[in-house]
This record gives structure tokens, C-alpha cells and sequence, in this order.
């Protein structure tokens, strides 16, 4: 939708790659989902990430989600 409607820059914290390592060091069984990045999805826009100072806060973020869940 984003490169639908034009927006421009696209700026994220944390990236699918990084997500999906997280995942896999958690022992949690990989998504159904296909884990595409940016780049993949979208041409033509200014793209900026993963944040590398937000790594661990994002991770940590993701570990409590899924201890909560369990």
C-alpha cells in the first residue's frame, strides 16, 4: 500500500531477516509466511534500516511477546 499511494521514504527499525534469526535462536518453528524485505517488495523509494542501536531493544520486545504467549 505504501508504494501505492506514493509516500516516499520508508524508514524501519528491525528487518524480516533479523526477526527470522531471532526465531530460530528461540527454537520457534519458522512462519508460513514468506519473510520478504523491503527491497523485495517496493522499487524506486529511499529505503533506511534496520536501526542497529534498536537490535537488542527490538529483540527483547519480540522475547517477552513470545514469553507472554506461552
Amino acid at each position: 500500500a505504501h508504494g501505492w499511494v506514493g509516500l516516499g521514504r520508508i524508514v524501519y527499525a528491525s528487518s524480516s531477516k533479523q526477526y527470522r534469526q531471532w526465531m530460530q535462536e528461540w527454537g520457534v518453528a519458522p512462519s508460513r509466511v514468506k519473510p520478504l524485505s523491503i527491497q523485495e517488495v517496493i522499487d524506486g523509494v529511499q529505503v533506511d534500516g534496520p536501526v542497529d542501536e534498536f537490535a537488542e531493544q527490538v529483540k527483547q520486545l519480540h522475547q517477552e511477546k513470545l514469553r507472554r504467549q506461552s
